[in-house]
């Protein structure tokens, strides 16, 4: 009958209206899930930032021997050792490869511009740096050619940009 076929078209409106309004809630619940998710990867790269600094922080201040290579790492590289360079390289490639990720993250959108003011920052620090030139060298195959200019052009940099001993003693 034609009130059946009229409580049918009700029906099927109401369904459709309760589709719509579960298709918006799916999105809202995407679009939560996605800002805690990218939160989540922000704040896994500024834990990292940090570990990377506080192990050579608490290495400088806390170990005289570590102090002590780190400076004639940083001042005097020619006069290391075979033994010591390769062990200078390796502080180097610990020392830059969280921030060449950083880099990358960067590249996909996924810094701030905060958060690239303080890797830009550590990258001037270090780029010059004998033993993370050589670490670069070995990580750069790698890493893509956006990120490798990015490091070229910091080392090539006519920039001086004074280290904590420079600010200590000044």
């Amino acid at each position: 009958t034609m009130e059946d076929g009229m409580a049918l078209q009700e029906l099927y409106y109401i369904a459709e209206m309760v589709v719509g309004v579960a298709v918006i809630i799916s999105i809202i619940f995407v679009a939560i899930e996605l800002r805690q998710n990218t939160y989540i990867t922000k704040k896994s790269s500024a834990d990292q930032r940090e570990a990377r600094t506080d192990w050579l922080q608490r290495s400088l201040i806390l170990d005289d021997e570590f102090r002590e290579f780190q400076q004639r790492v940083v001042f005097s590289w020619d006069s290391l050792e075979d033994d010591e360079k390769v062990r200078a390289t390796m502080l180097g490639v610990q020392m830059i490869t969280p921030m060449l990720n950083e880099l990358v993250a960067y590249y996909n959108n996924q810094l701030t511009q905060d958060e690239f003011r303080i890797l830009n920052r550590s990258i001037e620090l270090v780029a010059k740096r004998p033993h993370c030139q050589k670490a670069f060298n070995f990580l750069k195959p790698g890493y893509s050619d956006k990120v490798q200019n990015y490091w070229i052009k910091a080392v090539n940099s006519d920039r001086q940009v004074a280290g904590i001993r420079e600010h200590a003693l000044a």
